[in-house]
């Protein structure tokens, strides 16, 4: 009985070691495989969003803005990109609230477009870089986690039509948002900047999801694997060697008749074999005494 605890411990002390090395291995590799597919989706969403934010400003620069400015027809949600994406976004936004688009500037007409700490942070990066011409990164807005890109408004020279001088600007604009702010801009500045933002899932909370999970799953795949291979040990090992040892122990005390049971033809079954032929040796042995005497 003391070799079968050994043996059994032996094996189950393993497999526990096993078991305990997966786990410590599997948790980082869960949260670095998480990581990067959280990153590799939102950098997929975001260059959509991207790409439909451009086509905006695109559309009003070059399809509808020369048309309404050769008719003299000034409405700022048509001819201006920066209102018109502030308004796509605002309509955006209710159909999918969890994504972030902002023209953002820190001197514009529309005080809604002041930034935010994230986007002064980025304005100001492209101020100190002007050969910069796109930035993605990871940021807080509003207590939320984005990645981020954003691109540089540059003043070209039609935006001087409203942003030049109060005193220049149509008067529409100066009456819609005063006089005090969105002013002064000069051809080649950098006046703002277009973000877009896609939430980045709480990596942390769903690297534990998953790694709780497969750890789930790792504890029953070594439960199984210990009650399997357990009962192997005892039937392919542990009662074979136990029949042995006890034909073993009734050969030493000169019971020569009762013969092994050989199975299979495995190690065991060539260990049984072998002590069979030895107390048919001894028994032949025995009787040939036995004959002289």
């Amino acid at each position: 009985m003391k070799k079968e605890k050994s043996i059994r411990k032996q094996f189950n002390i393993v497999l526990i070691a096993l078991y305990l090395l997966s786990l410590l291995i599997i948790f980082p590799l869960v949260y670095y495989i998480t990581v990067k597919e959280v990153h590799n989706n939102a950098n997929k969403e975001l260059s959509l969003l991207v790409d439909m934010v451009q086509s905006i400003r695109t559309y009003i620069r070059k399809d509808v803005r020369p048309e309404l400015f050769r008719r003299g027809v000034l409405h700022p949600p048509a001819v201006s990109s920066t209102v018109a994406t502030r308004h796509v976004a605002g309509h955006f936004r209710k159909l999918q609230p969890k994504y972030y688009i902002k023209t953002a500037s820190d001197n514009p007409l529309n005080q809604e477009n002041l930034p935010l700490a994230l986007e002064q942070e980025i304005l100001t990066y492209f101020r100190k870089n002007p050969d910069e011409k796109e930035l993605t990164r990871e940021g807080i807005i509003k207590g939320q986690h984005y990645l981020v890109s954003s691109r540089p408004s540059i003043a070209k020279a039609n935006c001087n039509l409203c942003h030049e001088a109060p005193e220049k600007a149509p008067e529409q604009i100066v009456k819609t948002y005063g006089k005090e702010s969105g002013y002064g801009y000069k051809i080649g500045d950098i006046v703002g900047i277009s973000v877009v933002g896609v939430p980045l899932n709480n990596i942390n909370i769903v690297s534990v999801k998953r790694g709780l999970m497969l750890a789930g799953l790792m504890t029953f795949l070594f439960t199984l694997a210990i009650i399997v291979i357990n009962g192997l040990v005892k039937k392919k090992i542990l009662h074979p060697l136990e029949e042995l040892s006890n034909t073993a122990q009734a050969i030493s005390r000169g019971e020569l008749d009762k013969s092994v049971k050989v199975q299979g033809n495995d190690e065991m079954g060539r260990l049984a074999h072998s002590i069979e032929l030895m107390r048919r040796s001894l028994q032949t042995v025995m009787e040939r005494i036995r004959t002289k005497n």
